[in-house]
Parts: C-alpha cells; structure tokens; sequence
C-alpha cells in the first residue's frame, strides 16, 4: 500500500472519530438542555458536586457541550471546540469521575480480606474512565484541526484571501 493511500485512509478514519465525538457531544447536551429525563439527572448531578447556582451551570454545561459539539461535527472551530470540550471533560473527571475509582479492592473471597489498591491497578482503573479517552481524542482534534473535511476548511480559503 502506498504512503499517499495510507494517509487518506487514516485522514478518512480521522474524520469519522471527529464526526462521532461531535455528534455524541451534540446529543448529550441536547438531551440534557430539552428532555426531562437527562435535566433530572444533570441538575441532581451538579447539585450533588456543590455548585453554587445549580440550575444554572447545569443549563450552561449542557448548553456548552451541545454547542461545541455541533462545531467539532460540522468542523468549525474545530481546534477550539475541542479545547472547550476538554474544558469540560476535565471538570467532570476532576470533580466526579476520578472519585469512582475505588481505593481497595474487595476480592470474591471474604476471607482474603481487602487490600488497597496499588498504583498501577489505579492507573488502569483511570484509563478505564470515558473522559479520559475524550480528552485524548479531543487533544488529537485540538493538534490537527478539522484535517480533510470541515468548515474550517473554507475560513481558511477566505482568510487566506486578504493576505
């Protein structure tokens, strides 16, 4: 296989990564602005992290990733985006989703009894996390842009017109 065919395999395959996180950005915030059941659990969520003026950041995060999340699909600000995006996957893996990992493990045994849980069994259990995998394909998308199919592809055009 060529090296020119490779690259746009990998250009096309990087582009349905981008479309993929974009969209599910897009959907995940839509739901938790407009249904019901996803606004419940947002502001619960929230409230339950102490932010002061619940209603509000829980409006303003789903709001946030609905709206970055539909740059990164249509690939506008694409660089951007990703970085607002990352923004908040790390205030949801610092202030929720790092406090999931357990601090020993319980073995099927009762008798063996506990034992705390070692670094490496911790870094697994923190690759493990969704947003930890997000924030590293946010950080590829925030590094090479929209690569070969985005908006960004014709501001770029148009910008380079006034040098």
């Amino acid at each position: 296989m060529k090296q020119e065919n490779f690259n746009k395999v990998g250009d096309v395959f990087y582009v349905i990564c981008r479309l993929s996180i974009g969209l599910f950005f897009f959907i995940t915030g839509f739901n938790k602005l407009f249904h019901p059941v996803f606004q419940g659990y947002m502001l619960k969520t929230i409230t339950s992290l102490g932010f002061s003026n619940p209603q509000f950041m829980a409006h303003f995060v789903a709001a946030n990733e609905m709206i970055w999340g539909l740059f990164l699909l249509i690939g506008l600000f694409t660089r951007f985006s990703s970085l607002a995006l990352i923004v908040i996957m790390l205030v949801a893996l610092v202030t929720k989703d790092i406090h999931s990992i357990p601090i020993e493990l319980v073995p099927i045994d009762p008798k063996i009894g506990t034992k705390p849980i070692e670094n490496y069994t911790w870094l697994t259990y923190f690759l493990y996390l969704p947003q930890v995998l997000y924030i590293m394909l946010l950080g590829l998308f925030a590094l090479y842009g929209y690569k070969a199919f985005g908006i960004d592809k014709f501001l770029k055009k148009k910008v380079s017109l006034y040098r």
